[in-house]
């Protein structure tokens, strides 16, 4: 596990910019096209902007994207809240080659345990993913593996915990399940970078970072992968 720590949230996303051109270009010299897992959420959206802003450079219009979760169910009234939408707006909105191709798990299915299988076939097909970008939630969910997930869990429908609710829609009950992939499928990406800005995910960061592994902070499953790196501002990092 690597733990970049910066003074503050500027450096970070730039210097995640020159990680990420790195992998980028690894990937591209074997010969394929880079699987890229995209998160949602206010941490990611400086992030896309740079992305955006060297898009030559970072080559994305060779990007496979697949993102990790998505509320569920969609319904035309909430549809302005997906991370299809939010996607739309923060990152491929602002591209001028777009990418290769752009994949959502469908909040809108009938048929949720189908939609997730297939689109665990779909990563497969891609040749998995390369890289996964997870933001952290504050009871150390990652993608929407809430507290309680098991470590082997795979892409699945699941109920959204009451912090996450808070954080998200502040108290307002609205989406209550969401589509998400698995801790296992994570994972299995080849590399993981994990973005985690300011106080309020401090104790998460702690936790996943120091305590011993446990199911009530799913990110703390993470300092098994071999290639996982941290990136993290001065507040988020003050207990590590």
């Amino acid at each position: 596990m690597n733990l970049w720590k910066f003074d503050n949230a500027n450096s970070l996303y730039y210097a995640l910019i020159d990680a990420l051109a790195k992998e980028i270009e690894e990937v591209l010299a074997t010969g394929k096209k880079p699987v890229i897992g995209l998160s949602a959420g206010n941490t990611m959206i400086p992030l896309y902007r740079l992305v955006s802003e060297n898009e030559d450079r970072l080559h994305v219009s060779q990007w496979i994207c697949f993102n990790i979760d998505e509320y569920y169910p969609l319904t035309p009234e909430n549809e302005s809240r997906s991370f299809v939408n939010f996607m739309n707006t923060h990152f491929y909105g602002r591209l001028e080659k777009g990418v290769a191709a752009a994949h959502y798990l469908d909040g809108r299915t009938q048929t949720p345990d189908l939609e997730c299988a297939q689109y665990e076939e779909k990563i497969a097909a891609a040749g998995g993913i390369d890289l996964t970008l997870l933001g952290l939630g504050m009871n150390g969910h990652i993608a929407f593996n809430e507290p309680g997930s098991e470590f082997n869990s795979r892409t699945r429908m699941v109920d959204l915990h009451a912090q996450t609710l808070l954080a998200n829609f502040q108290g307002r009950q609205i989406e209550q399940r969401a589509l998400t992939l698995g801790i296992a499928n994570i994972l299995e990406s080849k590399k993981i970078y994990i973005v985690a800005l300011g106080k309020s995910k401090t104790n998460a960061v702690m936790h996943a970072i120091k305590e011993t592994e446990s199911r009530t902070c799913p990110a703390s499953v993470l300092r098994r992968h071999p290639n996982a790196t941290w990136f993290l501002d001065q507040d988020a990092a003050q207990l590590v």
